[in-house]
């Protein structure tokens, strides 16, 4: 009985038994979620702002506390969101704001993809250091599609989510750097595909769609911005991809995307657009209406009257 007594207190007592909360749950909406430190030198409080954590970009309000409850001013905090499941973090980092009495300020807390997340604060004051660890679940917001989309069309799925892309700069067929956020943000609808220049399959596929596409746009083709991003950036070089486009006929608005590995896969895993191996890549487009934080992600083969579909709503 004794060692059972035991047992119990070392587990409630354990700084460990705080580092994550169980699987399913994410901060309340209504009540701050809390922790100690590993070490059990501090305790934390986390409070997302607007009830709860979702994709895209967060702010939360944070409390820090000493073992007799009282507010640690002058703290160096650091957090880091991460991804377990695929062992990476975010780019973009959060900005904390120290605001007084313990209180500070976490901004910028950009989580791109549904998925079990961790929080991971690290906290520093004069010699103390110690960490915690938040555990939680964001799920993907799926948004109402439009009334035609409920009925089946062509041979693909289709969702709505919202992504946060990273600042970086790739290089286009050309040669020419290009930021991807500038190049999203240029006030036109833009759509995007995943493929690479010795692709024989499902990339020819989903590149004769764009260039139908833009025939069928006639002198329009130019007020719609197509992103081709390569997922073979150590092999698809600009000399390649244009030889690739020109397969196409591509011109004025077509840019075909590569770049260093880690910033490809940056701009991939904010799209939720990784794959293990080139080979088992699927057929994906990406839409984004002008101004908009909402994408429509279809994944399968469409007809051009599909695709055609899915502009044409996001223009509505």
């Amino acid at each position: 009985m004794k060692l059972a007594v035991v047992l119990i207190c070392l587990l409630v007592c354990s700084p460990f038994a705080f580092a994550a909360e169980p699987a399913g749950s994410a901060p309340g909406a209504r009540e701050a979620l809390s922790r100690k430190s590993e070490k059990g030198l501090f305790a934390l409080e986390l409070a997302p702002a607007g009830g709860g954590l979702k994709t895209g970009s967060n702010s939360i309000d944070l409390t820090l506390r000493d073992k007799g409850g009282r507010g640690v001013e002058g703290a160096k905090l650091t957090v880091v969101p991460w991804l377990p499941e695929k062992n990476h973090g975010v780019w973009d980092k959060p900005v904390v704001t120290e605001r007084g009495a313990g209180k500070y300020r976490v901004d910028n807390v950009a989580l791109a993809i549904a998925g079990r997340w961790e929080l991971r604060v690290a906290v520093q004051k004069e010699a103390q250091e110690d960490r915690a660890v938040f555990a939680f679940t964001v799920a993907r917001k799926e948004l109402p599609a439009p009334a035609k989309a409920d009925k089946p069309k062509g041979n693909y799925k289709r969702s709505v989510h919202r992504y946060v892309l990273p600042n970086v700069t790739l290089l286009n067929q050309d040669g020419k750097k290009v930021n991807v956020r500038s190049l999203v943000d240029s006030g036109k609808p833009v759509i995007v595909d995943f493929i690479y220049t010795t692709c024989n399959t499902i990339c020819p596929v989903l590149s004769a769609s764009f260039a139908n596409l833009r025939k069928e746009l006639g002198k329009d083709a130019e007020q719609v911005q197509l992103i081709s991003l390569s997922i073979d950036p150590e092999h698809d070089r600009p000399e390649q991809m244009k030889k690739y486009l020109s397969r196409f006929n591509a011109g004025k608005g077509w840019d075909f995307l590569t770049g260093s590995k880690e910033d490809i896969q940056k701009v991939l895993q904010a799209l939720d657009a990784v794959v293990p191996d080139k080979m088992a890549h699927e057929p994906i487009y990406l839409l984004r209406g002008p101004n908009s934080d909402e994408w429509v992600r279809t994944k399968g083969l469409m007809r051009k009257t599909d695709l055609l579909g899915e502009l044409r709503s996001l223009e509505r």
